[in-house]
C-alpha cells in the first residue's frame, strides 16, 4: 500500500510538479488544495497519511493554521515552502518535517518516508 499525499500549495505550477514526481517515485497523491478550506475538503473524502503544505496561502487559513488542524486530526504534516524561518518559529511543534522550497525529491521522498514511519524504527534510528 502506497502512502498517500495532499499537496497543499497556491502555486499551480509547482503543485503540479511536485504531484508528478510523487507519482513518479511511487506515491498516491490524494489531491491537490489551493487553499487550507480545499485541502479541509478533499481531507473530509480521502483521508491522506501526509499533508505537504505551503505556509503562505491565500484566504481564510494560512499554512500554519491548517497544518496544525491536519496534524490534530493525525495526518503528519510537512511544511515545504520559502518562509521557512517562519516555519521554524511557528510550526516546528507539530511538524513532522520542515523542508525549503525548492527541494530535491530525495529530501521530499525522505521526508515523507520518516513522517510514516513506525515510532519504534524512529527510537532505533535515534538510540
Amino acid at each position: 500500500m502506497s502512502t498517500h499525499v495532499l499537496v497543499v500549495e497556491d502555486d499551480s505550477d509547482f503543485a503540479e510538479s511536485v504531484s508528478a514526481n510523487l507519482e513518479y517515485a511511487g506515491y498516491g497523491v490524494s489531491g491537490i488544495a489551493r487553499s487550507g478550506l480545499e485541502a479541509f475538503q478533499l481531507c473530509e473524502q480521502r483521508r491522506p497519511d501526509v499533508a505537504l503544505i505551503d505556509i503562505g496561502l491565500e484566504g481564510a487559513f494560512d499554512g500554519i493554521f491548517l497544518g496544525e488542524q491536519l496534524a490534530e486530526r493525525g495526518i503528519k504534516v510537512i511544511y515545504l515552502t520559502g518562509r521557512f524561518d517562519r516555519a521554524l518559529r511557528e510550526g516546528r511543534e507539530h511538524a513532522a518535517g520542515l523542508l525549503a522550497k525548492p527541494c530535491s525529491l530525495a529530501d521530499l521522498t525522505a521526508a515523507i518516508d520518516a513522517a510514516v514511519a513506525p515510532a519504534s524504527q524512529h527510537q532505533r534510528a535515534s538510540t
